[in-house]
């Protein structure tokens, strides 16, 4: 089998081919806009006293930062010069606290969808260590987060108050994390 002489060359440079690379610098974008918007709904049921619901929205936002820096360390791993992209500011309203539960797993749907069209890129150029990358690293965690983003709108729409839903939401949050360690 003879290899394509231009493939040596791009390899020599970065080992992820430059579309993939071009989707995971601006999913870094996506990630810091996600902690930026859990932050934002964590300072909402902070100022509504809701310290559980806000402590939960903490801790989601910290995985965000945290799959930012995954990505950051695979393509610092693969050669990938890049410059970090403009995160977007979070403008968003939160008329209730149900909302925020819809507006999370809205973000998730988006955030695997994105994931999803990086595989994909993946595929198409051939690049199998991206590709498994992703599968071991953010295809399983995003299933995970949008798994949890749904079970937990779904206890939002129970006709119960918030303390008892928060109560269950940060319980049930903490042991499905602990389970993933």
């Amino acid at each position: 089998m003879t290899i394509n002489k231009k493939i040596y060359e791009n390899r020599r440079i970065q080992s992820i081919g430059k579309k993939t690379a071009k989707l995971l610098v601006e999913q870094i974008a996506h990630e810091l806009y996600n902690h930026n918007l859990y932050r934002t709904f964590a300072n909402y049921f902070a100022t509504k006293g809701l310290n559980k619901l806000e402590e939960y929205y903490v801790n989601r936002a910290n995985e965000e930062l945290e799959h930012h820096t995954w990505i950051v360390d695979r393509l610092n791993y693969a050669g990938v010069l890049y410059a970090y992209p403009v995160v977007p500011k979070v403008d968003v309203e939160i008329p209730d606290e149900y909302s925020t539960f819809v507006l999370t797993l809205d973000k998730e749907i988006e955030t695997t969808q994105l994931i999803y069209g990086i595989v994909n890129s993946a595929k198409e150029e051939n690049d199998w260590e991206t590709f498994n990358w992703l599968q071991d690293t953010l295809v399983s965690e995003q299933t995970e987060e949008e798994h949890i983003s749904r079970k937990f709108l779904k206890v939002a729409e129970q006709d119960t108050d918030w303390i008892a839903k928060e109560e269950y939401i940060l319980d049930a949050y903490n042991e499905a994390t602990a389970e993933g360690e």
